[in-house]
């Protein structure tokens, strides 16, 4: 495709950028990194192999066109590995600095982008890979995460912001894919009288400290959208903390501000929006009425039911279904993605995105053709149940994060294998796990429904690695829930720990609750008396001690390692971190 005149001048200037750091004549470091990171370009934990490539993808649509491009870049110059990442792009790591330019021009050939992907800046709009396909939806509101998309791309303030500024869109109440409520500026379609906008929320945000969002509108004419998304973006490139990284987010000029101080910032920024004369659109809704969805049938075969149990919803439109793959980790090896875009074409008319919990959506498959997608994937080795317990969500972590403690990957890797016994229990199933490799919540621990962070703790004088885990998390589109931090756990005691609750929850559940409304109720995450709830945390800890305590004097060796590791634990490797995701 022919490159708009602006990408054009964007990439040679990239280019010429590159040859002028090969001369020495521009500062790596002071110069180089800020502006590299804006094209989505970022350093990695092993100096001197290569930089991570962070693609931005359009709310997580792929076509077989782009896949095979992705599969192409990457086994031509990367690590061979495309990873899904939690807002919904793709990652490729181990990159030559110097293919970076041709990478991206490719890219942008391929209608996708690296722009902002990285750094101070309006990162990738989410949304639900299942928006367009649910029977509740009363609107589609693709189209209107693509006009935000293009409103900032590139735009005045999009690259210059005290830190990242991040955006999503859900479609119903039913949407839980889009993680409305820890966004920068969280968006749901509603009607009202009779009419449809959209609900709006702003200063939502995970971090090592989670904020719940403030709400602006419960009700927002779609017309005024785009307006409303700028004004929000403003108050952040003007009343974000530039001179403190840490405090730098949305969050905190929420915290400072308070909810009507808050509101005040906004409407001044939304008076000069106005007045400049930037307006949204209604625009026109493309899909289909929803017809009588058809019901996913069963089948005899227990491993192709569970599949479809779990993995398989039934569209909008009579005789089909979406399907969710199961892409353990989040990775796609090159060969395989090339394959994906085949039966991209071949079962769903190309109709693929990926997901905030680093899955493959086939979005239109027709119902008739699900065995014969099922045995497909098999083939593959990805006709596992995706969205339970066993589909473990996790961050790159210390295998190339810069800020990473633990290898979260690995952990993620190990829960999913060791924990296949719970997979019995249907109640235990629908459990989420999200992991990260350090507090930053890039793996989004803080809405799991058990979540872990990577940390480092002392056993006598040995440095051991460690998870931190909390419980009861979860973002139910008209509510937020961070989950309690209820223990410090060594790493080779995890999966013990977890397998420990299930079990005291197959014992002592109550009435119809599953695993996790368990897990809400004996971590005192439902209660609003603090006090009362922090006595019922600390019983469950000290019920969890005699599980994962090691004694100092008498412990194996192997505890000093991190899960698959072959290196003593260290955490020498740990630098300044360029950007959390």
């Amino acid at each position: 495709m022919a490159l708009a005149s602006a990408v054009q001048e964007e990439l040679k200037k990239y280019r010429n950028t590159l040859e002028a750091l090969e001369a020495g004549t521009v500062d790596r470091d002071k110069e180089f990194r800020p502006y590299r990171l804006v094209h989505g370009i970022y350093g990695q934990r092993a100096d001197g192999f290569g930089q991570m490539i962070r693609i931005k993808l359009l709310w997580g649509r792929m076509t077989p066109t782009m896949m095979r491009c992705l599969a192409d870049m990457s086994g031509k110059n990367g690590s061979g590995i495309l990873h899904i990442t939690t807002r919904q792009a793709i990652q490729v790591h181990f990159i030559p600095l110097d293919a970076t330019a041709d990478i991206m021009e490719q890219l942008e050939e391929n209608d996708m982008t690296t722009r902002e992907a990285c750094g101070n800046a309006v990162r990738g709009v989410v949304c639900s890979p299942r928006s367009g396909t649910m029977a509740d939806e009363i609107f589609d509101v693709q189209p209107y995460a693509q006009q935000i998309f293009e409103h900032f791309l590139r735009g005045p303030r999009s690259s210059d912001l005290p830190r990242k500024f991040k955006i999503a869109l859900a479609s119903s109440y039913a949407d839980d894919q889009a993680f409305n409520n820890i966004q920068d500026i969280g968006i749901l379609a509603v009607e009202k009288d009779g009419q449809q906008g959209f609900r709006v929320r702003a200063a939502g945000a995970l971090g090592s400290s989670p904020q719940a969002p403030i709400e602006l509108y419960d009700f927002l004419p779609k017309e005024e959208l785009v307006p409303v998304c700028d004004a929000i973006l403003r108050v952040h490139h003007k009343y974000g903390d530039r001179q403190n990284r840490a405090k730098a987010r949305l969050k905190f000029v929420l915290r400072e501000h308070g909810d009507e101080g808050f509101r005040k910032l906004f409407e001044q920024e939304l008076a000069d929006v106005r007045s400049e004369g930037i307006t949204g659109a209604a625009l026109e809704d493309t899909f289909a009425v929803a017809a009588n969805p058809s019901t996913i049938p069963t089948v005899d075969d227990e491993k192709e039911q569970a599949w479809r149990q779990y993995s398989v919803t039934p569209h909008r439109e009579e005789g089909y279904a979406v399907v969710a793959i199961h892409i353990p980790r989040g990775d796609i090896p090159h060969e395989e993605m090339r394959l994906f875009a085949n039966l991209a074409e071949d079962y769903t008319d190309g109709d693929v995105a990926v997901s905030v919990d680093q899955n493959l959506y086939f979005r239109k498959v027709p119902i008739e053709k699900l065995s014969n997608l099922y045995q497909e994937l098999g083939q593959l080795g990805y006709n596992e149940p995706a969205n339970t317990i066993l589909d473990v969500l996790s961050c790159p972590g210390a295998s190339t994060c810069q800020l990473g403690i633990t290898y979260s990957k690995n952990m993620a890797q190990e829960l999913g294998e060791k924990l296949t016994a719970l997979g019995a229990d249907e109640k235990i199933m629908s459990t989420r796990i999200k992991m990260s490799g350090c507090p930053n919540s890039c793996g989004q621990h803080h809405v799991g429904n058990i979540g872990l962070h990577g940390a480092a703790a002392k056993i006598g004088d040995k440095l051991v690695p460690h998870y931190v885990l909390l419980v009861g998390g979860g973002d139910q589109v008209e509510q937020v829930n961070h989950a309690n931090m209820v223990a410090r756990i060594p790493a080779k005691k995890v999966v013990e720990t977890i397998t420990q609750m299930a079990t005291w929850f197959q014992e002592e559940a109550e009435g119809d609750e599953d695993f996790t409304a368990y897990l809400r109720r004996v971590s005192g995450a439902d209660l609003e008396d603090k006090k009362e709830a922090r006595k019922v945390r600390k019983a469950l800890r000290e019920r969890l001690t005699p599980i994962y305590e090691i004694d100092p004097e008498n412990f194996d060796e192997s505890f000093l390692y991190d899960i698959g590791m072959d290196k003593l634990f260290n955490l020498d490797d740990i630098g300044a971190g360029e950007c959390m995701s």
